[in-house]
This record gives structure tokens, C-alpha cells and sequence, in this order.
């Protein structure tokens, strides 16, 4: 794998201002739910090698699983597709399973890699610019996003092995830059921190099995995660 690999700028053109407008007149941020992560000793369960930049200012989990209040915000999610018949999909991120050779929590998306519906009140700009991506089928649709003050916390959204599998057999993530929030996508790999300005791209791949966050956005940062498969002729 090289770095290319890793974030790759998607040439697909949208109108980000229209969706942005529409977002904010269903109030998604309010719909939203915060996902962030455990800290030991003051750190991300992820960063146990302090690698990256401590952000002991930013909200997140003790040991016990209490959500700690802090000076800065974090990721805020909601999914605009979802599966009727599986709770979950509302607006999980990960699902306990001991299914298909793997085990502990895995994305959902992994899970259920099949067509997800869309919610009632998801507004049309979106659904028809993600159905201009001309993908075999969409499944998870979802919000990432930040209300400032915010900082992303390090984390990762699945593993090498798995992703491989994933994108091998045709699946995507597909990030579409609605507002990029003033701030950067920070990645560790090779040992070497990457940094990613935001704001010069409007559609991208990224492998989220590794290492990342965001700085600090002084604007809601909105994107969109588009989880699906390619059509077969387009592997």
C-alpha cells in the first residue's frame, strides 16, 4: 500500500452549497449524536504510543465509560440511510459480531454490505448527488461532522485486514467535502504524520483503518461518508 492509497482526490463535482443549505434546514446537527472514544491516562485508547499531539482538552470517555465534558467538541454523527429492520443502522457506527471469520465490534457497514434505504427526511440534493456517483448500490450514508469549538479525536474506523477485503470486493468510502470547517485531516503512517488540507479538495477516498483526526475547525465542518459498492465494471 502507498500513500495515494491511503487519501485519494475523487474528480466528481457537486453542489456543496445547496446540500449545506439543506442540511441546516432540517437541523441535522441536532439530530446528530457525538462519537468520540475512551482515554487511559489521559490519551486515546488508540494513541497508546503518543504519537500524535495530546488533546487532553477535547471531550471524550474515562475508563468507565462516563462521558467527560471538556473545552473542545468532537465528531458528531447521523445516518441518512439505514436498514428497517436493524436497529443499529439508525446511527451506530459499530456492531458486536462472531460472524465470517471475524470478531469484536466492526463497522456496520462491513456488516450489512448490502442496499440501505434512505431516511424520510433526508433532503433530495443529497440523495441525488450521491446517486450521481453511479454506484451498484449505497448503503450507509452518513454525517460527519463538527460544531466548533471542535477538535477530531484519534481514532480508527476499522483494520488493515478487513478494508483490504472490503475494497477488494468492490466497496467504497467516499467522503464528500459539504464545509470543510476551517481545519486539516491528520493521518499517522510510516511512522510519519500526514496532514491534509481539506479545503483545496471536494470529494476524496480515504482508508479510515488508520490513525487520524482532525485539528482544530473554526467552522461546522460537514461531510458526507458514502459506504456502497462499484459496479462491476468500474473494479
Amino acid at each position: 500500500m502507498t500513500n495515494e492509497d491511503i487519501f485519494k482526490p475523487i474528480d466528481f463535482n457537486f453542489d456543496e452549497n445547496i446540500i449545506l443549505k439543506d442540511l441546516m434546514e432540517m437541523d441535522v446537527f441536532k439530530k446528530s449524536c457525538i462519537t468520540t472514544i475512551a482515554y487511559e491516562n489521559g490519551r486515546s485508547i488508540i494513541d497508546t504510543d503518543n504519537f500524535f499531539e495530546s488533546y487532553d482538552d477535547v471531550m471524550h470517555y474515562d475508563e468507565n465509560d462516563n462521558l467527560i465534558q471538556k473545552k473542545y467538541n468532537t465528531y458528531v454523527i447521523y445516518n441518512f440511510t439505514h436498514l428497517p429492520d436493524v436497529f443499529e443502522s439508525e446511527n451506530e457506527s459499530f456492531v458486536d459480531t462472531s460472524s465470517g471469520g471475524y470478531r469484536g465490534r466492526r463497522p456496520i457497514w462491513h456488516v450489512h454490505n448490502t442496499a440501505w434505504r434512505w431516511k424520510e427526511d433526508t433532503p433530495q440534493s443529497l440523495i441525488d448527488t450521491v446517486n450521481k456517483l453511479n454506484l451498484e448500490y449505497v448503503s450507509c450514508v452518513r454525517l460527519v461532522g463538527q460544531v466548533p469549538p471542535s477538535k477530531g479525536i484519534v481514532h480508527a474506523d476499522s483494520n488493515f485486514k478487513e478494508n483490504l477485503k472490503y475494497f477488494k470486493n468492490g466497496g467504497v468510502s467516499i467522503t464528500l467535502n459539504v464545509a470543510h470547517g476551517g481545519g486539516h485531516l491528520q493521518y499517522r503512517y510510516k511512522e510519519k504524520l500526514h496532514t491534509i488540507d481539506e479545503s483545496k479538495y471536494k470529494c476524496w477516498h480515504f482508508n479510515d483503518a488508520l490513525q487520524h483526526r482532525t485539528t482544530e475547525i473554526t467552522s461546522p465542518r460537514v461531510q458526507i461518508r458514502v459506504f456502497g459498492k462499484r459496479k462491476y465494471e468500474n473494479y
